[in-house]
């Protein structure tokens, strides 16, 4: 990879007019600048599939598992994708600011992240529109340390930059078609929760979700406005009506998941019919 000092990498992202361009100015430079092993430009959109608009991963085996693994349910549970709609304008995170209190021993982080190969990860996530939004990733592989407490503050300097350049141009390209119906992660368990002949209450389905991002039983709480025991019963009856008794289990259910309920609103008591 051809290196790019700090002058031509400004002078290609004032010049970009496309995604191509972007990722001609941003990988060369920031894989440089940061020695990470990936990066990743993703939109994600609260109505369908993420739309991988670039991804820069060297390690052929990992491209493959990205591939393979991340657009069809890691990025459900991706901490990034959980705070793409959650900001107005843009913010840029280390992983270890926005992951979930048991993230390292989350079913997500053994199924999924942890077989990425990734130690590190940071990145920022930019508001395209009311139900748009995009991240780019950089992420550091084991046999590497994670990023350095000076590193972090400097990807936030760029990123003020990067991130309204990165909007406008994705504004001016529009997203792919969209294949699937875009169902939220805890309408997700109501559908596997009516294939096992049982129906999950909103309140449930929404600590299914939570379990399986990482969240411990206090932050689910906290996160829900309940009592760390409330959300203990809500587990428990959880493994009941879904016929489980672990969250690996929890976790290997979303793989069975098929079809596209109606949307539940926030008023409803429950996600029975």
């Amino acid at each position: 990879m051809k290196e790019m000092d700090e002058y031509d990498f400004w002078a290609s992202v004032a010049l970009a007019t496309n995604v191509q361009e972007a990722e001609a100015a941003i990988v060369p430079y920031l894989s440089q600048l940061f020695s990470v092993q990936s990066i990743i430009l993703i939109r994600f959109s609260q109505n369908g599939d993420p739309e991988i608009l670039f991804r820069w991963i060297p390690d052929k085996d990992l491209r493959n598992f990205f591939d393979d693994s991340y657009p069809k349910l890691g990025f459900m549970l991706d901490p990034y994708f959980q705070m793409a709609f959650a900001v107005d304008d843009w913010q840029a995170f280390g992983l270890r600011e926005i992951a979930p209190d048991r993230f390292e021993t989350s079913e997500y982080f053994a199924n999924y992240f942890g077989r990425t190969n990734m130690v590190d990860e940071m990145g920022f996530v930019v508001r395209l529109g009311a139900t748009s939004s995009a991240h780019l990733s950089l992420g550091r592989n084991s046999g590497h340390r994670r990023l350095r407490s000076n590193e972090l503050p400097r990807f936030k300097q760029l990123a003020k930059v990067l991130a309204p350049k990165l909007r406008q141009i994705l504004k001016q390209q529009p997203p792919h078609a969209e294949i699937s119906d875009g169902v939220p992660l805890h309408q997700r368990y109501y559908v596997l929760a009516k294939k096992r002949g049982t129906g999950i209450s909103l309140r449930e389905a929404e600590v299914a979700a939570l379990i399986v991002q990482g969240h411990s039983s206090r932050a689910i709480g906290l996160r829900l406005g309940i009592a760390t025991q409330t959300v203990k019963v809500h587990r428990r009856t959880l493994y009941k009506k879904l016929h489980i008794s672990s969250q690996s289990e929890m976790f290997g259910l979303l793989n069975s998941y098929v079809g596209s309920p109606k949307p539940v609103r926030a008023g409803e008591k429950t996600l029975e019919t």
